[in-house]
Parts: C-alpha cells; structure tokens; sequence
C-alpha cells in the first residue's frame, strides 16, 4: 500500500513539473504569411500600392457604382501590365509600363464622382512629388562619372 501511495505522488510530481515546464517555453510567433509563402520584403514594397489599393485613391470613399467602374478600369489594364512583366527588364518596358499606369490613371480618374476627382488629383500630386524627392535623393547618392 505505501509503494502504491509513493508511486502515485511520485506520478503526480512528474506530471505538475511537465506542466511547470510547458508553461515557460516561449510562445511561438507567427511568421508573416509572405515569408511563409517565400516572398521578398522588396517584392512586397514594389507590388503594394496594387495589392493595398492606388495611394491614389487613398481617402476617397467610393460608391457602389466607383468601386464597379474601378474594378473594370484594373481589369482592362491587368492583362496588359502582366504581359509586360513577363517579358525581360529594359528601359523600353519601364516606359511602356509607365504609358499604361497613366492611361489607367486618366480612366480610374474618369470613373469617379468630380467630388472624388478632386481627392485624386490631390493625391496624384503628392505621389508627383514624392517620386521628384526620391529621384533628387538618388541623384545625390550616386557618384560622379
């Protein structure tokens, strides 16, 4: 009997340290899903204005019939973006990109209310700006031929 009760707290010792132990392992953290599925930080940058929205659009509120004329606008211009990404990386592309992303600018501008109008080409400008800042500051970082 007293081998039965010293086996049974010797069991019951074991099992509270078990816990014990589990309970101070660090929680895992979750990895962000775009390491999980191997994406580059640097790929994410450069494709996040299309997967978070147009900056744009940014602080416009869209109505039923935007968001469908928008939707539309980025379907037109889709296909044409991917078959230039597909082909190999020059200057040639960069420009022809570049006509695309305006044309599709001058339609999503045309697809919203003259209220909402103003919001765009306000933040169009701001855009505009930023681009002169960064390209002023790459200037300046590059060395002298």
């Amino acid at each position: 009997m007293i081998h039965i009760r010293s086996a049974l707290v010797a069991g019951m010792l074991v099992f509270g340290g078990a816990l014990v132990a589990s309970a101070q392992t660090p929680a895992q953290t979750p990895v962000p899903q775009a390491r999980q599925q191997g994406q580059h930080a640097m790929g994410q940058r450069r494709m996040g204005a299309r997967r978070h929205g147009d900056p744009a659009l940014k602080g416009i509120t869209l109505s039923a019939a935007e968001k469908a004329n928008v939707k539309a606008v980025r379907e037109k211009y889709a296909s044409q973006l991917k078959a230039l990404r597909s082909q190999a990386r020059s200057d040639t592309l960069r420009e022809q990109a570049m006509k695309i992303r305006e044309a599709e600018r001058a339609d999503l501008r045309g697809a919203l209310s003259a209220q909402n109008q103003a919001k765009f080409d306000a933040n169009v400008a701001q855009m505009k700006q930023r681009m002169a800042k960064r390209g002023e500051r790459k200037a300046q970082t590059k060395p002298g031929i």
